[in-house]
C-alpha cells in the first residue's frame, strides 16, 4: 500500500472517531477499531439509581444521567471490589475512595453526561448527596 493511501486512511479514521492500527508483518494492512463510547443510561430518583445496561465489554463509556426525581441528585463512579451497598461510610455519605468520575448537581428533570475510559473490573454507581447512598441510591456496574 502506498504511503499516501495509508495517510488518507488514517485521516479518514480520525475524522469518524476511529483508531487505525497498521500491521507490521506481510505488508502494511490497515485494521480499523471503533473507539466510540458505549452509552449507559442512568436514571436517578428518590431513592433509586438504575443503569441500563449494568455491564459492558467496552472500556469507553458515556454515562447519560437523567434526574427523574424532584430533588437534586449526582452520579459518582467508584472502582471497588465491595458490594454496592457495603461501601464504608463517612458520616451520612459513602467513602469515595476509588472514584474515577462524577457528575454533580443534576437538577430535577435535567440530564448530564460523563464519558470515561474504564479498566475492566467492578464499579459502584452512587448518588452521594448527604443521606442518598444510605437511602439505597446505588447500583453495581461491570466492565468485562
Amino acid at each position: 500500500m502506498r504511503r499516501t493511501s495509508v495517510r488518507r486512511i488514517i485521516l479518514a479514521a480520525a475524522l469518524v472517531g476511529c483508531v487505525v492500527v497498521l500491521a507490521s508483518a506481510g505488508g502494511a494492512v490497515p485494521a480499523v477499531v471503533d473507539t466510540a463510547a458505549q452509552t449507559v443510561r442512568v436514571t436517578l430518583d428518590e431513592f433509586t439509581l438504575r443503569p441500563v445496561p449494568r455491564s459492558t465489554g467496552s472500556r469507553r463509556v458515556t454515562f447519560v444521567a437523567r434526574n427523574a426525581g424532584t430533588i437534586t441528585h449526582e452520579l459518582v463512579v467508584i472502582r471497588t471490589t465491595k458490594a454496592p451497598g457495603k461501601l464504608p461510610l463517612v458520616g451520612s455519605r459513602a467513602s469515595e475512595r476509588g472514584r474515577v468520575g462524577e457528575v454533580s448537581s443534576i437538577a430535577p428533570g435535567k440530564t448530564k453526561r460523563l464519558t470515561l475510559t474504564l479498566a475492566p473490573g467492578k464499579y459502584v454507581l452512587i448518588c452521594n448527596i448527604r443521606g442518598h447512598y444510605l437511602a439505597g441510591q446505588y447500583a453495581g456496574f461491570t466492565i468485562r
